[in-house]
């Protein structure tokens, strides 16, 4: 059948794997370094992944492919999120593990405590903003570091302090 399906191409391909995580249907694996259509069946053809690639490797054609397999998109969806929900047990660095806070401390019971003024915001941990994927091919031979610390989001009243 001919019908609308996503082409990489390779040569363009830097494999940051945004397209891949952008599929909602996992046609697109990374494969020695490059990303690559491996289900051709699981490509809906609505091209969620072409925003996402930085350097424009991902483009429309209209070419022989198989049918869109929408039960074959559901079943491997079921099985990406048992094996999900079975890795979800942290191991590694308490500190990185993923927590929701929830805070008991109410206005009344910090005004109390006289060494704090406010309550934190802090509602997750760990905290993480990206703002650009560091294989952009822009940072290739940069020389600049960007860095962070949590200290804001965690010390309620930084930046009034500061």
């Amino acid at each position: 059948m001919i019908r609308k399906i996503i082409r990489i191409d390779k040569e363009k391909c830097n494999g940051c794997g945004a397209c891949a995580d952008a599929c909602h249907e996992g046609a697109i694996d990374i494969i020695n370094g490059k990303a690559e259509l491996v289900r051709e069946h699981f490509c809906d053809g609505l091209g969620d992944c072409l925003p996402e690639c930085p350097t424009g490797a991902i483009s429309f054609e209209e070419r022989e492919a198989p049918a869109y397999d929408e039960e074959a998109v559901k079943e491997a969806q079921k099985k990406v999120f048992a094996k999900n929900q079975a890795m979800s047990t942290h191991t590694g660095c308490p500190g990185s593990r993923s927590m929701q806070i929830q805070r008991s401390e109410t206005p009344e019971t910090i005004k109390s405590t006289p060494s704090v003024e406010q309550l934190s915001k802090l509602q997750n941990w760990p905290v993480q903003i990206k703002l650009a994927p560091v294989s952009a091919p822009y940072f290739d031979g940069a020389k600049l570091l960007i860095a962070a610390d949590c200290t804001a989001y965690a010390y309620a009243s930084f930046h009034q302090d500061f």
